[in-house]
């Protein structure tokens, strides 16, 4: 015996409400012969059919408008039970797991996190530190909720908005004698630190000089964006970091170098996992985030 579970009153919905096969599947990330067969067991167990085609799409048959008067009952009641849940897990326990990204987690989280927390009265945050490949893996594993990265993700099983605008520099010890504007093609002439592959910011500079034509190799690779900022300040090396990174240091023991014609800016992004229902703590650190100018 089919039942009409949560699942298949879902699947009905969304090609009620979007009045095609096509669009509930993109929606419900499924593909169309999945939604179809979804359909076609409902109309089987009951008895009917609930959908009958036009010009402008699907639209529901009398018995279609009936089970679907009960199907948004029953949806909205399951959302509610969820909810009352969450709600109770809430007042058992106020957790806030949160990875970022390291130049999000090191320079940028401890200025904006004291902000969030001081009214929240009891609450335990957990940040993990890490690059933006180890924070998608634990958004997917579960290993927290909210995850900041540096570099843009194009699966989709994530859920993803933009909340903070970052600059990436060229810098350099300010006792070198390197020009203040120089030309893409004499970046070969230096020596660079870069961060470890994965790194978001790393990703983005490499992007952008291919894109111009320019291929720099990374003589050391540090893991740390501090470090990397102290070590330049030592040494003949260049390397690129977050101007959020340098911003105490610019004019005292490093300098920013110009390339011409070339100006790194990218977004931050706060990721989640896809269809899944985050703890109200977790909901309002995301309000949060988007209410950040």
């Amino acid at each position: 015996m089919e039942v009409l579970d949560y699942h298949k009153l879902k699947i009905f919905k969304t090609v009620a409400d979007t009045r095609s096969f096509s669009k509930a599947a993109e929606l419900l990330f499924l593909s169309q012969p999945t939604v179809t067969l979804q359909i076609k067991k409902i109309e089987n167990y009951l008895g009917i059919t609930l959908f009958k085609r036009e010009k402008k799409g699907v639209v529901l048959t009398e018995e279609g408008k009936l089970l679907y008067q009960y199907a948004s009952k029953i949806l909205d009641d399951y959302s509610l039970l969820e909810e009352g849940l969450s709600n109770l897990r809430e007042n058992l326990q106020r957790n806030l797991r949160i990875g970022a990204s390291t130049t999000i987690g090191d320079f940028l989280l401890p200025d904006i996190l004291p902000d969030f927390i001081k009214n929240k009265g009891d609450i335990k945050v957990n940040l993990f530190v890490g690059n933006s490949k180890e924070i998608e893996e634990g958004i997917l594993s579960k290993t927290f909720y909210i995850g900041l990265i540096e570099d843009e993700v194009h699966s989709n099983k994530y859920e993803k908005f933009e909340f903070f605008s970052d600059e990436i520099i060229l810098i350099a010890s300010k006792n070198t004698n390197i020009p203040d504007v120089i030309e893409p093609e004499n970046l070969k002439k230096y020596k660079f630190v870069f961060r470890e592959q994965g790194s978001g910011t790393r990703n983005i500079i490499e992007k952008k000089l291919e894109k111009k034509g320019v291929r720099i190799k990374a003589d050391i690779e540090i893991s740390s964006s501090k470090a990397i900022a102290r070590f330049v300040a030592n040494s003949d090396y260049l390397s690129f970091v977050s101007r959020l990174v340098v911003k105490n240091l610019l004019g005292v023991h490093l300098k920013e170098v110009k390339i011409k014609g070339i100006k790194f800016t990218r977004k931050f992004y706060c990721i989640t996992q896809k269809n899944i229902r985050l703890p109200k703590l977790d909901r309002e650190f995301i309000n949060y985030l988007i209410s950040i100018e």
